[in-house]
């Protein structure tokens, strides 16, 4: 096949025209991924790695997500608005809400040790090395 005309792509505001572009994100969506990333990094300090957990955007609770994989089972801390307490999400259901508001003064490390601490009352996570009775070592 020989081209008679040389080939233009189209170019327009959906990039090449196949897949339309996606969306800017809303800035307030932004900053509350963010701030459920921070929550989840303070959580590396009770073994809740990145392999154990995701950040995004839920319909069905109108708010950013942080969900965690616990061997109980899918657990999620919403993101609220400013000024209102964290709720805590299990298979998808309101169970709960955090002691704690979202403000400037929280701190996103003293969100996730709360959270922690939530799991833990749940029997969903146990702290390495701090969960385990301890005995006699010296019984003689």
């Amino acid at each position: 096949m020989i081209r008679t005309a040389p080939f233009e792509p189209s170019v327009d505001d959906h990039g090449c025209g196949c897949v339309p572009a996606p969306a800017e994100p809303d800035p307030g969506t932004t900053a509350d991924i963010m701030q459920a990333r921070a929550i989840a990094a303070g959580l590396a300090e009770f073994g809740i790695g990145p392999a154990h957990w995701s950040a995004a955007y839920d319909h069905q609770a109108a708010a950013v997500v942080l969900r965690v994989d616990t061997p109980r089972g899918l657990y999620g801390l919403a993101i609220p608005a400013p000024g209102q307490r964290f709720p805590v999400r299990y298979q998808g259901k309101h169970i709960g809400v955090l002691e704690c508001r979202r403000t400037y003064g929280t701190a996103d490390s003293y969100t996730a040790a709360l959270f922690a601490a939530f799991l833990r009352d749940r029997a969903a996570l146990s702290f390495p090395g701090r969960d385990v009775c301890r005995g006699r070592l010296n019984v003689v």
